[in-house]
């Protein structure tokens, strides 16, 4: 016989019943409000759980009560804390596609990576099938100042985030060719602004080269970037053919997230000039 949630000892039995209540709000998604005699009817808890449930949702913010008659609602900031979720899955999905293709064009790892804190974290990784290959994982970190796609998100953000973000951690040296040096470092990313893609020369990792490009959402904000990462053996002979694939996969993804009406053509998340 299976161990029962109320056997398990590390299961915290009111998490279930607090997140039965928020279900109870997705089932009946079309309804902009739910009255709690609606609620407690349709939940196999006693009367007095659900109103310290949904009071306690309340003062939390992510539930609001209307000001006549006893009905709730979800509030924006429970649809902000599930939106980003939804937001990197639908990112993931048109990526796929465009990885894919770069994949069999240049037989490299190809990269998706977003910004996590001082670091970025890889979202979707597509491996080389070379024997001789640069391994990642979704879910791996690598700081932002050694890798291309940490360049190429920094380099798209308002300049008071690039500094705090810069300002968290010493850029510390990972290779004999990373750039520790902040004002340098910053220079650069005036660079990588300029050609739109950003470059780590052996500067995260001895021998390996990487070529990443922004990724923007619709409102014209850096949210991800793409990039390829080799062997320097491999990647450098063909770095400028790889840079305009990448830039063009970037483009490509930006567009494919925008409205209809396309895509905005300077980005609007950035104060930089």
């Amino acid at each position: 016989m299976s161990t029962s949630k109320q056997a398990d000892k590390s299961y915290i039995a009111v998490m279930g019943k607090i997140f039965r209540v928020l279900e109870c709000f997705a089932e009946k998604g079309t309804k902009p409000s739910l009255a709690f005699s609606e609620i407690s009817r349709d939940l196999p808890f006693s009367r007095t759980t659900i109103h310290r449930i949904l009071y306690s949702l309340g003062k939390l913010g992510y539930v609001e009560k209307d000001d006549v008659g006893s009905c709730y609602r979800l509030t924006e900031k429970l649809h902000k804390l599930s939106g980003q979720g939804v937001h990197f899955r639908h990112l993931q999905a048109v990526s796929k596609p465009v990885m894919r293709n770069l994949l069999i064009r240049h037989a490299e790892t190809v990269n998706l990576g977003s910004l996590d804190g001082s670091h970025v974290a890889y979202i979707d990784v597509v491996q080389s099938p070379s024997a001789l290959r640069i391994a990642a994982f979704p879910g791996d970190r690598n700081p932002v100042h050694s890798t291309a796609l940490g360049k190429a998100i920094l380099a798209f953000l308002p300049e008071s985030t690039t500094e705090a973000i810069l300002g968290e951690n010493p850029l510390l040296r990972k290779t004999p060719k990373t750039i520790t040096q902040r004002t340098y470092f910053l220079h650069h990313l005036s660079a990588v602004r300029d050609q739109r893609v950003a470059l780590d020369m052996e500067e995260n990792l001895t021998g390996v080269t990487c070529v990443a490009a922004p990724i923007f959402d619709p409102s014209g904000r850096v949210i991800a970037a793409f990039s390829i990462s080799g062997p320097a053996s491999r990647m450098n002979p063909r770095l400028s053919a790889i840079k305009v694939d990448v830039r063009a996969a970037a483009s490509a993804i930006s567009k494919l997230l925008a409205p209809p009406s396309g895509f905005p053509a300077s980005p609007s998340g950035t104060a930089h000039t």
